[in-house]
């Protein structure tokens, strides 16, 4: 075969396989495809984050407003911009104290969950026993028990034991978020290299010292994570501050008083709700970021 007819047949056979469809291949979506999808997507998002963030400008917006307005149109913009309604909702709750009181129960009861599960949590992980898994699942199936089923007997244990208080409250806060902050806790610390804590006891390092020194930096992640989900737990629970403290002793049993047989004054309640909500709103904003990073690399370790 001469050069011109070995060109033109290998110029013929490249066309042929560029013409030629792959099998088993199909082709992927278009770059303007896949941008109508996102749009689509950004959309969908926009339309739920509105319904999700709808109640809260919903109450904000009738925290400006009286309660004939209220009434007759819950949806509507104020008339005028008064807040006759915060220093009303402010003195009458007294917020100060029952803002100090919520604020003392939340951070001691965190900070007692945070300390005692992490603690519970490692040695559970380092211990190879039986009984450290028999326990880890006691604590993990503890989680899927109703309150509703403990409220009584928590109550009179409570009442016996001399815990019906703002501090008494606090330990059990603590018994009751535990569980879960030891499944989390659990799930990570598997995930942390028993090199680093074996190096360190050579090096004549204590228990108390390799956790404290070494292991709880590494778990700051899941400590946030913990925190921030106990913090918002704790600071809006109204179940159990009912059962165990006095009336209006925190922010919940507060603004329970505005709502009676004889009573319903929205304006008020709607102004102590945006007053009470806005200090946890920003410690969630400003501890978001850790939630999902917390929570993914505990999955996945554990």
């Amino acid at each position: 075969m001469s050069k011109p007819m070995a060109d033109k047949a290998s110029a013929g056979a490249q066309a042929w396989l560029r013409e030629k469809p792959r099998v088993g291949r199909r082709p992927g979506p278009s770059l303007s495809a896949r941008k109508r999808a996102l749009v689509a997507l950004e959309i969908v998002m926009l339309v739920a984050a509105f319904f999700f963030l709808f109640p809260g400008l919903l109450t904000l917006l009738n925290s400006f407003k009286p309660d004939p307005e209220i009434t007759s149109n819950p949806i509507s913009l104020p008339t005028s911009l008064s807040f006759s309604n915060y220093v009303e909702a402010w003195k009458e709750t007294r917020f100060p104290v029952v803002f100090f009181n919520t604020f003392v129960i939340t951070v001691l009861s965190t900070a007692g969950i945070l300390l005692v599960s992490s603690m519970a949590a490692y040695i559970l992980v380092r211990t190879k026993w039986r009984i450290s898994w028999a326990l880890f699942l006691l604590f993990t199936f503890s989680m899927v028990v109703p309150f509703q089923a403990i409220m009584v007997p928590l109550f009179v244990n409570a009442k016996n034991l001399n815990l019906l208080s703002v501090l008494g409250i606090i330990p059990i806060y603590i018994g009751l978020g535990c569980p879960l902050a030891i499944f989390m806790f659990h799930g990570f610390i598997k995930g942390v290299p028993v090199e680093i804590e074996e190096a360190a006891a050579i090096d004549g390092a204590s228990m108390f010292r390799r956790f404290f020194q070494i292991v709880l930096p590494l778990l700051a992640p899941i400590t946030a994570t913990v925190a921030v989900l106990d913090v918002l737990w704790i600071w809006n629970d109204f179940l159990l501050p009912l059962l165990i403290l006095p009336k209006q002793s925190t922010l919940q049993l507060a603004q329970f008083g505005f709502f009676g047989m004889y009573r319903q004054q929205y304006s008020l309640a709607m102004a102590s709700l945006v007053l009470s909500s806005s200090p946890v709103i920003l410690f969630y904003l400003l501890m978001q970021k850790y939630i999902i990073n917390g929570i993914s690399a505990g999955a996945v370790k554990g």
